[in-house]
Protein backbone atom coordinates (compact mmCIF):
# COMPACT_ATOMS: atom_id res chain seq x y z
CA UNK A 1 0.00 0.00 0.00
CA UNK A 2 1.39 3.22 -0.77
CA UNK A 3 0.41 6.46 0.87
CA UNK A 4 -0.31 9.86 -1.08
CA UNK A 5 2.21 11.23 -3.60
CA UNK A 6 3.21 15.25 -3.49
CA UNK A 7 1.53 15.71 -7.01
CA UNK A 8 -1.84 17.19 -6.12
CA UNK A 9 -3.82 15.54 -9.01
CA UNK A 10 -2.40 12.22 -7.30
CA UNK A 11 -2.47 13.21 -3.99
CA UNK A 12 -5.37 10.48 -3.19
CA UNK A 13 -4.17 7.45 -5.07
CA UNK A 14 -2.94 4.55 -3.59
CA UNK A 15 -2.19 1.38 -4.25
CA UNK A 16 -4.27 -1.80 -2.34
CA UNK A 17 -5.08 -5.26 -2.71
CA UNK A 18 -8.88 -6.64 -2.72
CA UNK A 19 -10.29 -9.10 -0.32
CA UNK A 20 -13.72 -9.80 -2.25
CA UNK A 21 -16.77 -8.47 -3.64
CA UNK A 22 -19.30 -6.69 -1.44
CA UNK A 23 -22.88 -6.63 -1.74
CA UNK A 24 -22.96 -3.80 -3.98
CA UNK A 25 -20.85 -2.91 -7.20
CA UNK A 26 -17.59 -2.54 -5.22
CA UNK A 27 -14.60 -4.86 -4.48
CA UNK A 28 -13.69 -4.47 -0.80
CA UNK A 29 -9.92 -3.70 0.15
CA UNK A 30 -8.83 -2.06 3.37
CA UNK A 31 -6.72 0.87 3.61
CA UNK A 32 -5.03 2.59 6.96
CA UNK A 33 -7.98 1.02 9.12
CA UNK A 34 -10.76 2.22 6.59
CA UNK A 35 -12.63 -0.32 4.63
CA UNK A 36 -12.77 0.66 1.22
CA UNK A 37 -14.77 0.39 -1.24
CA UNK A 38 -13.45 0.04 -5.00
CA UNK A 39 -15.76 0.48 -7.86
CA UNK A 40 -14.26 -1.82 -10.80
CA UNK A 41 -12.30 -4.23 -9.44
CA UNK A 42 -12.13 -7.59 -8.55
CA UNK A 43 -11.60 -9.70 -5.76
CA UNK A 44 -8.38 -10.83 -5.00
CA UNK A 45 -6.20 -7.82 -7.30
CA UNK A 46 -3.64 -5.22 -6.90
CA UNK A 47 -5.11 -1.86 -8.39
CA UNK A 48 -4.38 1.71 -8.13
CA UNK A 49 -7.11 3.55 -6.71
CA UNK A 50 -8.01 7.33 -6.22
CA UNK A 51 -10.03 8.23 -3.31
CA UNK A 52 -13.53 9.38 -4.50
CA UNK A 53 -15.64 10.01 -0.87
CA UNK A 54 -14.58 9.19 2.62
CA UNK A 55 -16.62 8.28 5.71
CA UNK A 56 -15.14 8.36 9.22
CA UNK A 57 -15.19 4.49 9.09
CA UNK A 58 -14.97 3.86 5.36
CA UNK A 59 -14.48 5.52 1.91
CA UNK A 60 -15.34 4.87 -1.70
CA UNK A 61 -12.75 4.74 -4.48
CA UNK A 62 -12.45 4.16 -8.50
CA UNK A 63 -9.86 1.82 -10.12
CA UNK A 64 -7.06 3.81 -11.47
CA UNK A 65 -5.14 1.15 -13.19
CA UNK A 66 -4.97 -2.68 -12.44
CA UNK A 67 -1.89 -3.23 -11.77
CA UNK A 68 -1.65 -7.19 -11.40
CA UNK A 69 -5.84 -8.61 -12.33
CA UNK A 70 -7.22 -11.01 -10.42
CA UNK A 71 -7.72 -14.47 -12.20
CA UNK A 72 -11.27 -14.05 -12.41
CA UNK A 73 -11.46 -10.60 -14.15
CA UNK A 74 -12.26 -10.57 -17.92
CA UNK A 75 -13.62 -7.61 -20.68
CA UNK A 76 -16.77 -6.68 -20.15
CA UNK A 77 -18.16 -8.00 -23.89
CA UNK A 78 -20.44 -4.17 -23.51
CA UNK A 79 -19.58 -1.36 -25.31
CA UNK A 80 -21.03 1.29 -22.85
CA UNK A 81 -18.65 -0.06 -20.14
CA UNK A 82 -17.54 1.32 -18.00
CA UNK A 83 -19.59 4.47 -18.33
CA UNK A 84 -22.59 2.82 -17.68
CA UNK A 85 -23.71 1.84 -14.37
CA UNK A 86 -26.24 -1.35 -15.33
CA UNK A 87 -24.12 -4.47 -14.70
CA UNK A 88 -21.23 -3.48 -12.04
CA UNK A 89 -20.40 -7.06 -12.03
CA UNK A 90 -19.90 -7.89 -15.75
CA UNK A 91 -15.83 -7.66 -15.45
CA UNK A 92 -16.06 -10.78 -13.62
CA UNK A 93 -16.37 -13.92 -14.78
CA UNK A 94 -19.55 -15.77 -14.01
CA UNK A 95 -18.58 -18.05 -11.98
CA UNK A 96 -16.94 -15.61 -9.80
CA UNK A 97 -19.87 -13.49 -9.71
CA UNK A 98 -21.99 -17.00 -8.58
CA UNK A 99 -19.02 -17.42 -5.55
CA UNK A 100 -19.46 -13.90 -4.76
CA UNK A 101 -23.27 -14.13 -4.19
CA UNK A 102 -22.77 -17.35 -2.04
CA UNK A 103 -20.24 -15.57 0.32
CA UNK A 104 -22.56 -12.38 0.38
CA UNK A 105 -25.20 -14.24 1.58
CA UNK A 106 -23.57 -16.42 4.27
CA UNK A 107 -21.83 -13.22 5.42
CA UNK A 108 -24.78 -11.17 6.36
CA UNK A 109 -26.39 -14.13 7.64
CA UNK A 110 -23.95 -14.30 9.95
CA UNK A 111 -22.58 -10.62 10.52
CA UNK A 112 -26.00 -9.29 10.99
CA UNK A 113 -28.68 -12.78 12.56
CA UNK A 114 -25.32 -14.34 14.18
CA UNK A 115 -26.96 -17.56 11.87
CA UNK A 116 -24.30 -20.01 10.85
CA UNK A 117 -25.58 -22.22 8.65
CA UNK A 118 -24.67 -23.97 5.60
CA UNK A 119 -26.03 -22.70 1.78
CA UNK A 120 -27.09 -25.07 -0.47
CA UNK A 121 -24.74 -24.86 -3.62
CA UNK A 122 -26.46 -21.16 -5.66
CA UNK A 123 -28.64 -21.70 -8.99
CA UNK A 124 -27.48 -20.43 -11.91
CA UNK A 125 -29.44 -18.38 -14.26
CA UNK A 126 -29.59 -20.47 -17.33
CA UNK A 127 -28.63 -17.38 -19.16
CA UNK A 128 -26.09 -14.89 -18.71
CA UNK A 129 -26.85 -12.75 -21.41
CA UNK A 130 -30.39 -11.73 -23.21
CA UNK A 131 -32.18 -12.98 -20.10
CA UNK A 132 -34.35 -9.72 -18.76
CA UNK A 133 -37.97 -9.48 -20.18
CA UNK A 134 -38.48 -6.45 -18.63
CA UNK A 135 -35.96 -3.37 -18.81
CA UNK A 136 -36.22 -0.15 -16.68
CA UNK A 137 -34.98 2.49 -18.46
CA UNK A 138 -34.27 6.12 -17.50
CA UNK A 139 -35.36 9.20 -19.94
CA UNK A 140 -33.59 12.55 -19.97
CA UNK A 141 -33.71 15.23 -22.46
CA UNK A 142 -34.85 12.90 -25.46
CA UNK A 143 -32.59 10.34 -24.27
CA UNK A 144 -32.46 6.68 -22.88
CA UNK A 145 -30.35 4.49 -20.92
CA UNK A 146 -29.20 4.16 -17.45
CA UNK A 147 -27.39 6.17 -15.41
CA UNK A 148 -23.37 6.39 -15.07
CA UNK A 149 -21.76 4.34 -12.37
CA UNK A 150 -22.54 6.71 -8.59
CA UNK A 151 -23.88 9.43 -10.81
CA UNK A 152 -27.24 10.65 -12.04
CA UNK A 153 -25.81 11.39 -15.51
CA UNK A 154 -27.68 9.33 -18.08
CA UNK A 155 -25.45 6.82 -20.52
CA UNK A 156 -28.07 7.01 -23.56
CA UNK A 157 -27.74 3.25 -25.25
CA UNK A 158 -28.96 1.63 -27.72
CA UNK A 159 -28.60 -1.85 -26.95
CA UNK A 160 -28.44 -3.73 -24.13
CA UNK A 161 -27.08 -7.21 -23.89
CA UNK A 162 -28.80 -8.30 -20.75
CA UNK A 163 -32.52 -7.91 -22.82
CA UNK A 164 -34.38 -10.48 -24.78
CA UNK A 165 -33.80 -9.89 -28.39
CA UNK A 166 -37.34 -8.34 -29.41
CA UNK A 167 -36.92 -5.55 -26.21
CA UNK A 168 -33.19 -4.70 -27.50
CA UNK A 169 -34.92 -3.92 -30.42
CA UNK A 170 -37.40 -1.64 -29.08
CA UNK A 171 -34.91 0.67 -27.09
CA UNK A 172 -34.23 2.64 -30.20
CA UNK A 173 -38.20 2.57 -30.81
CA UNK A 174 -38.71 4.26 -27.74
CA UNK A 175 -35.76 6.91 -28.14
CA UNK A 176 -38.05 7.90 -31.48
CA UNK A 177 -41.43 8.00 -29.08
CA UNK A 178 -40.24 10.36 -25.93
CA UNK A 179 -38.21 12.79 -28.24
CA UNK A 180 -41.51 12.93 -30.25
CA UNK A 181 -43.85 13.68 -26.87
CA UNK A 182 -44.59 16.71 -25.55
CA UNK A 183 -45.63 14.72 -22.07
CA UNK A 184 -42.46 14.44 -20.27
CA UNK A 185 -41.76 11.02 -19.53
CA UNK A 186 -39.02 9.84 -16.91
CA UNK A 187 -38.88 6.25 -17.22
CA UNK A 188 -39.62 3.85 -19.98
CA UNK A 189 -40.04 0.07 -19.37
CA UNK A 190 -40.23 -2.72 -22.12
CA UNK A 191 -41.59 -6.06 -21.77
CA UNK A 192 -41.46 -8.81 -23.86
CA UNK A 193 -44.90 -10.38 -24.57
CA UNK A 194 -44.05 -13.58 -23.52
CA UNK A 195 -45.19 -15.82 -26.26
CA UNK A 196 -42.16 -15.94 -27.97
CA UNK A 197 -43.72 -14.01 -30.76
CA UNK A 198 -41.53 -11.06 -30.85
CA UNK A 199 -43.75 -8.64 -29.16
CA UNK A 200 -43.72 -6.12 -26.47
CA UNK A 201 -45.65 -3.66 -25.06
CA UNK A 202 -44.06 -0.28 -23.47
CA UNK A 203 -44.96 1.86 -20.33
CA UNK A 204 -44.32 4.49 -20.05
CA UNK A 205 -43.88 6.55 -16.01
CA UNK A 206 -44.67 10.33 -17.02
CA UNK A 207 -43.92 13.77 -14.57
CA UNK A 208 -46.63 16.23 -14.53
CA UNK A 209 -49.97 16.03 -16.87
CA UNK A 210 -51.10 14.53 -19.87
CA UNK A 211 -50.79 16.29 -22.89
CA UNK A 212 -53.48 15.67 -25.36
CA UNK A 213 -51.66 16.92 -28.41
CA UNK A 214 -49.31 13.52 -27.69
CA UNK A 215 -52.51 11.32 -29.03
CA UNK A 216 -51.85 11.28 -32.71
CA UNK A 217 -47.81 10.95 -32.13
CA UNK A 218 -48.45 7.74 -29.96
CA UNK A 219 -50.81 6.40 -31.97
CA UNK A 220 -48.90 6.84 -35.06
CA UNK A 221 -45.73 5.62 -33.28
CA UNK A 222 -47.39 2.40 -32.42
CA UNK A 223 -48.47 1.67 -36.05
CA UNK A 224 -45.21 2.49 -37.11
CA UNK A 225 -43.93 -0.28 -35.11
CA UNK A 226 -45.94 -3.94 -35.73
CA UNK A 227 -44.01 -5.87 -32.96
CA UNK A 228 -44.90 -3.22 -30.49
CA UNK A 229 -48.30 -4.62 -29.40
CA UNK A 230 -49.31 -2.26 -26.95
CA UNK A 231 -48.19 1.29 -25.32
CA UNK A 232 -49.17 2.31 -21.87
CA UNK A 233 -48.37 5.98 -20.34
CA UNK A 234 -49.35 6.58 -17.35
CA UNK A 235 -49.09 9.28 -14.33
CA UNK A 236 -50.35 11.35 -11.03
CA UNK A 237 -54.18 10.07 -11.49
CA UNK A 238 -54.35 9.65 -15.36
CA UNK A 239 -53.40 6.72 -17.57
CA UNK A 240 -53.58 5.55 -21.42
CA UNK A 241 -53.65 2.81 -22.92
CA UNK A 242 -52.93 2.26 -27.07
CA UNK A 243 -53.58 -1.60 -28.09
CA UNK A 244 -53.12 -4.57 -26.26
CA UNK A 245 -51.43 -3.95 -22.94
CA UNK A 246 -50.97 -7.48 -21.72
CA UNK A 247 -48.32 -9.92 -21.26
CA UNK A 248 -48.32 -13.38 -20.47
CA UNK A 249 -45.56 -15.34 -18.13
CA UNK A 250 -45.17 -18.35 -17.34
CA UNK A 251 -43.89 -19.44 -13.71
CA UNK A 252 -44.07 -23.44 -15.08
CA UNK A 253 -43.33 -23.89 -18.44
CA UNK A 254 -47.04 -24.86 -18.86
CA UNK A 255 -49.00 -22.32 -16.96
CA UNK A 256 -49.15 -19.52 -18.86
CA UNK A 257 -50.76 -16.26 -16.55
CA UNK A 258 -52.07 -13.17 -18.80
CA UNK A 259 -50.83 -9.89 -16.44
CA UNK A 260 -51.63 -6.21 -17.51
CA UNK A 261 -48.46 -4.28 -17.85
CA UNK A 262 -47.62 -2.60 -14.87
CA UNK A 263 -48.63 -5.97 -12.77
CA UNK A 264 -45.04 -6.54 -11.04
CA UNK A 265 -43.04 -10.05 -12.51
CA UNK A 266 -39.68 -11.53 -12.59
CA UNK A 267 -37.25 -9.95 -15.01
CA UNK A 268 -35.59 -13.23 -15.69
CA UNK A 269 -38.47 -16.30 -16.71
CA UNK A 270 -36.04 -19.24 -17.07
CA UNK A 271 -34.81 -18.52 -13.71
CA UNK A 272 -37.70 -17.99 -12.13
CA UNK A 273 -39.39 -20.52 -13.00
CA UNK A 274 -36.44 -22.35 -11.17
CA UNK A 275 -37.81 -20.29 -8.35
CA UNK A 276 -41.11 -20.98 -8.52
CA UNK A 277 -39.62 -25.14 -8.34
CA UNK A 278 -37.73 -24.69 -5.30
CA UNK A 279 -40.46 -22.63 -3.39
CA UNK A 280 -42.94 -25.93 -4.60
CA UNK A 281 -40.52 -28.07 -3.48
CA UNK A 282 -39.48 -27.04 -0.42
CA UNK A 283 -43.89 -26.69 0.08
CA UNK A 284 -43.78 -30.13 -0.16
CA UNK A 285 -47.00 -32.77 -1.40
CA UNK A 286 -49.34 -29.80 -1.47
CA UNK A 287 -52.33 -31.91 -0.83
CA UNK A 288 -54.54 -31.04 2.26
CA UNK A 289 -51.69 -27.95 2.93
CA UNK A 290 -53.21 -24.48 3.86
CA UNK A 291 -51.10 -22.10 2.71
CA UNK A 292 -50.89 -18.02 3.16
CA UNK A 293 -49.20 -16.48 -0.01
CA UNK A 294 -47.66 -12.65 1.44
CA UNK A 295 -46.82 -10.25 -1.04
CA UNK A 296 -48.46 -12.70 -3.43
CA UNK A 297 -48.14 -10.61 -6.90
CA UNK A 298 -50.91 -11.92 -9.71
CA UNK A 299 -49.86 -15.83 -7.95
CA UNK A 300 -46.25 -16.30 -9.05
CA UNK A 301 -45.98 -18.84 -5.89
CA UNK A 302 -49.77 -19.18 -5.00
CA UNK A 303 -51.29 -20.60 -8.61
CA UNK A 304 -48.42 -23.70 -9.13
CA UNK A 305 -49.37 -24.73 -5.19
CA UNK A 306 -53.20 -24.20 -5.49
CA UNK A 307 -53.46 -25.85 -9.14
CA UNK A 308 -51.38 -29.11 -7.16
CA UNK A 309 -54.00 -29.23 -4.55
CA UNK A 310 -52.76 -26.97 -1.87
CA UNK A 311 -55.54 -24.26 -0.69
CA UNK A 312 -54.03 -21.14 -1.33
CA UNK A 313 -54.46 -17.47 0.31
CA UNK A 314 -53.06 -15.01 -1.81
CA UNK A 315 -52.85 -11.59 -0.43
CA UNK A 316 -51.61 -8.66 -2.45
CA UNK A 317 -51.38 -4.94 -2.32
CA UNK A 318 -51.25 -3.72 -5.47
CA UNK A 319 -55.19 -3.95 -6.71
CA UNK A 320 -54.36 -4.75 -10.29
CA UNK A 321 -52.38 -7.48 -9.81
CA UNK A 322 -54.66 -9.70 -7.14
CA UNK A 323 -57.12 -8.47 -9.77
CA UNK A 324 -54.88 -10.75 -12.97
CA UNK A 325 -54.53 -13.17 -9.90
CA UNK A 326 -58.33 -13.92 -9.55
CA UNK A 327 -58.98 -13.63 -13.20
CA UNK A 328 -56.46 -16.20 -13.89
CA UNK A 329 -57.22 -18.53 -11.32
CA UNK A 330 -61.00 -18.59 -12.86
CA UNK A 331 -59.41 -18.66 -16.57
CA UNK A 332 -57.76 -21.89 -15.80
CA UNK A 333 -60.20 -23.19 -13.49
CA UNK A 334 -58.19 -23.29 -10.15
CA UNK A 335 -60.70 -23.08 -7.44
CA UNK A 336 -59.12 -23.25 -4.02
CA UNK A 337 -56.64 -19.95 -4.56
CA UNK A 338 -58.19 -16.84 -2.94
CA UNK A 339 -56.70 -13.65 -3.67
CA UNK A 340 -57.08 -10.88 -1.40
CA UNK A 341 -56.61 -7.20 -2.09
CA UNK A 342 -54.92 -5.57 0.94
CA UNK A 343 -51.91 -5.09 2.97
CA UNK A 344 -49.94 -7.57 4.61
CA UNK A 345 -50.57 -6.23 7.52
CA UNK A 346 -54.41 -5.56 7.79
CA UNK A 347 -54.31 -9.21 6.40
CA UNK A 348 -52.83 -10.58 9.46
CA UNK A 349 -54.70 -8.63 11.73
CA UNK A 350 -58.14 -9.87 10.72
CA UNK A 351 -56.77 -13.78 9.96
CA UNK A 352 -55.29 -13.65 13.85
CA UNK A 353 -58.49 -12.18 15.05
CA UNK A 354 -60.57 -15.47 12.97
CA UNK A 355 -58.06 -17.64 14.62
CA UNK A 356 -57.17 -19.11 10.94
CA UNK A 357 -54.81 -21.49 10.63
CA UNK A 358 -52.24 -22.69 7.78
CA UNK A 359 -49.27 -24.84 7.47
CA UNK A 360 -47.45 -23.13 5.48
CA UNK A 361 -47.11 -18.83 5.04
CA UNK A 362 -44.76 -17.31 1.97
CA UNK A 363 -43.37 -14.42 2.23
CA UNK A 364 -41.94 -13.01 -0.73
CA UNK A 365 -41.72 -9.14 0.26
CA UNK A 366 -39.92 -6.19 -1.44
CA UNK A 367 -36.18 -5.09 -1.15
CA UNK A 368 -36.83 -3.40 2.29
CA UNK A 369 -38.23 -6.66 4.12
CA UNK A 370 -40.99 -7.99 5.93
CA UNK A 371 -40.32 -5.98 9.26
CA UNK A 372 -43.68 -4.39 9.96
CA UNK A 373 -45.71 -8.33 9.44
CA UNK A 374 -42.66 -10.62 11.52
CA UNK A 375 -44.21 -9.93 14.83
CA UNK A 376 -48.17 -10.65 14.00
CA UNK A 377 -46.73 -13.64 11.96
CA UNK A 378 -44.79 -15.15 14.87
CA UNK A 379 -48.27 -14.77 17.01
CA UNK A 380 -50.24 -16.56 13.59
CA UNK A 381 -47.19 -19.31 14.33
CA UNK A 382 -47.73 -21.13 11.05
CA UNK A 383 -45.87 -24.99 10.92
CA UNK A 384 -43.27 -23.12 8.43
CA UNK A 385 -42.12 -20.22 6.85
CA UNK A 386 -40.98 -20.01 3.42
CA UNK A 387 -38.93 -16.74 2.54
CA UNK A 388 -38.14 -15.46 -0.61
CA UNK A 389 -35.97 -12.29 -0.61
CA UNK A 390 -34.11 -10.31 -3.04
CA UNK A 391 -31.75 -8.34 -0.06
CA UNK A 392 -29.78 -10.53 2.20
CA UNK A 393 -29.34 -7.58 4.78
CA UNK A 394 -33.07 -7.33 4.84
CA UNK A 395 -33.40 -11.00 5.09
CA UNK A 396 -30.91 -11.32 7.79
CA UNK A 397 -32.78 -8.52 9.73
CA UNK A 398 -36.27 -10.54 9.60
CA UNK A 399 -34.77 -13.88 10.31
CA UNK A 400 -32.83 -12.83 13.48
CA UNK A 401 -36.27 -11.81 14.80
CA UNK A 402 -38.08 -15.06 13.24
CA UNK A 403 -35.36 -17.54 14.76
CA UNK A 404 -37.17 -17.13 18.56
CA UNK A 405 -39.33 -19.43 17.13
CA UNK A 406 -38.17 -20.60 14.24
CA UNK A 407 -35.30 -23.18 13.30
CA UNK A 408 -33.85 -22.38 9.72
CA UNK A 409 -33.37 -24.90 7.94
CA UNK A 410 -32.62 -25.13 3.78
CA UNK A 411 -31.07 -21.91 2.36
CA UNK A 412 -30.95 -21.69 -0.99
CA UNK A 413 -29.21 -19.15 -3.21
CA UNK A 414 -30.50 -18.28 -6.93
CA UNK A 415 -29.32 -16.14 -9.21
CA UNK A 416 -32.04 -13.74 -11.02
CA UNK A 417 -30.03 -11.02 -11.70
CA UNK A 418 -26.35 -11.73 -13.66
CA UNK A 419 -23.81 -9.32 -13.52
CA UNK A 420 -25.37 -7.43 -11.17
CA UNK A 421 -24.71 -7.95 -7.27
CA UNK A 422 -28.41 -8.65 -6.95
CA UNK A 423 -29.39 -12.47 -5.47
CA UNK A 424 -32.61 -14.53 -4.37
CA UNK A 425 -32.43 -16.50 -1.58
CA UNK A 426 -35.17 -19.00 -0.40
CA UNK A 427 -34.94 -20.11 3.07
CA UNK A 428 -37.08 -22.60 5.38
CA UNK A 429 -38.18 -22.00 8.80
CA UNK A 430 -39.67 -24.28 10.85
CA UNK A 431 -41.85 -23.92 14.19
CA UNK A 432 -40.38 -25.34 17.03
CA UNK A 433 -43.01 -26.70 19.57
Amino acid sequence: MTGATSDGAAARRYRVTTRGMSYGPHAVADLNGKVLFVRGAAPAEEVEVSIREERRNFAYAEVVSVLRPSGVRRQPPCLYLPRCGGCPWQHLDYAAQLAAKETIVREQLRRLAGIEASLAPIIASPREYGYRQRLKLRVQAGAVGFHAAASHTLVSLDHCLLAAPEIDAAIAWTTELVRTLRTRVRRAELIASGMDDGRVVLVGEAEGQWVAADERSCHDWLNRHEPVGGLLLHGRRWRRVWGDDRVTVFPEVDLPLALRAGTFMQVNPEANRLLVATVVGLVGPPSGQRVLDFYAGAGNFALPLARRGATVVAVEQQPWAAADGAANARRLGIRDCRFLNARVEQALDSLLASNARFSVAILDPPRSGAAAVVDPLLRLAPARIIYVSCDPATLARDLRQLACRYRIGVIQPIDLFPHTYHVETVVECRLER
